[in-house]
């Protein structure tokens, strides 16, 4: 039998949502701006597939980044290594 101190407690709260079991709360911000017809199709998208907005728009950007030109997407991923070594956001 465990002794109490061996067990480990139950989680608290919701688990964590986010790519790879990250939690989506330690996610950066970004606020931006849409037309009313873009946001009203996010809205009907996540309802109707149960997606939250911030993962349809993780794989709105991945799509259109894979759609892109070799030499772009190379140029993108340079940038985004370089951001990530400087530690921006």
């Amino acid at each position: 039998m465990m002794s109490k101190s061996s067990r480990k407690a139950p989680r608290l709260g919701r688990p964590a949502t986010g790519v790879g079991g990250e939690k989506v709360s330690d996610y950066p911000q970004v606020m931006i701006r849409l037309p009313q017809p873009t946001k009203d199709a996010l809205d009907a998208l996540s309802g109707a597939t149960g997606t939250p907005i911030w993962r349809l728009i993780d794989l709105a950007v991945d799509s259109y980044i894979k759609g892109l030109p070799e030499a772009q997407r190379r140029l993108i991923a340079g940038v985004r290594d370089l951001r990530a070594e400087s530690g921006e956001s």
